[in-house]
């Protein structure tokens, strides 16, 4: 009998560890599903702290409610909240409590508050494990060897795009092909020098048409080299839309960054590419940014 209550103990001491530990586990995915504001642009010292846990604020890292937010002298902090689309600036030294409409202030400098066409279209950026997914589908590390092709790549913009590459060194020759991946149907095959070549009236590029393009280098001693891309180009309706929603190029960092992470979300690889070099030489000290220009 006393063995018997014994186990009956243990089996309800199990019990309650495996409840408790699904209450947990519950909460923690409940408070990251909670994010309500995503970081555009973080500048100097600021840190978070959830739980009593602290750690440097990252750029275009979601904030959950309660999450405790502190900036330091000088610092900068821009935050977009997803369902409203109001940005929040803060300058430090300052203390905020992120709450579920805007941050709510503790010490220091009040938050500004600013509403933008583009910040609105932060609810679309898809997100995983509280950070923005961004880099996803952009060959990144390709090696030391210096021959590969960056525009166009993915969904384009431009109804005729020009077509960019790092040439080898010492390459004798090099010749472009462009096709139609469905009908296989060469488009263009064409001798090309340098590291660039724009087609003429003659090629006429369809939306929504999966294009192959690819370039071969012949090397004195490594023969033949070839790299291939694929792209496609936007509907009119998308590329009106992007058209509208592309930031002036004086306006807030924050602004360009919530464009570069929808671009390049949508696939438009190539086009977001160039955003996010623009905004890395302007923000050397971000090396998230270094990393998305695939510098």
């Amino acid at each position: 009998m006393g063995f018997g209550r014994a186990s009956d103990g243990r089996r309800r001491a199990a019990l309650w560890w495996f409840v408790a530990l699904l209450a947990l586990s519950l909460t923690v995915s409940q408070a990251q599903a909670q994010a309500v504001a995503v970081v555009t642009n973080v500048k100097g010292s600021v840190t978070r702290t959830v739980a009593s846990v602290g750690a440097p604020v990252a750029l275009l890292s979601e904030l959950a409610p309660g999450t405790d937010v502190a900036l330091q002298a000088g610092a900068i902090l821009n935050l977009v909240y997803l369902k409203s689309g109001v940005e929040f600036q803060l300058t430090g030294p300052s203390r905020v409590v992120i709450d579920a409409a805007e941050p709510t202030l503790l010490s220091g400098n009040s938050p500004v508050a600013r509403s933008s066409l583009v910040a609105a279209q932060t609810v679309k950026l898809q997100t995983e494990n509280g950070r923005v997914v961004l880099g996803g589908i952009v060959m990144r590390g390709m090696g030391t060897q210096r021959f590969k092709l960056l525009e166009p790549t993915g969904k384009v913009l431009d109804v005729r795009p020009q077509f960019v590459w790092l040439a080898p060194a010492g390459a004798t020759a090099m010749r472009l092909v462009l096709r139609d991946e469905g009908s296989d149907r060469i488009l263009v095959s064409a001798a090309v020098t340098g590291d660039r070549w724009t087609p003429d009236s003659s090629v006429v590029l369809q939306p929504g048409v999966n294009y192959l393009w690819s370039v071969e280098a012949t090397l004195p001693e490594a023969g033949s080299l070839v790299r291939s891309s694929y792209f496609s180009l936007a509907s009119e309706p998308e590329r009106q839309r992007m058209a509208a929603l592309r930031p002036e190029p004086g306006a807030v960092f924050s602004d360009r960054l919530i464009y570069a992470s929808l671009l390049e979300q949508a696939r438009y690889v190539s086009e977001s590419r160039k955003w996010w070099q623009q905004l890395a030489r302007e923000r050397p000290d971000l090396v998230e940014l270094r990393s998305l220009a695939n510098q």
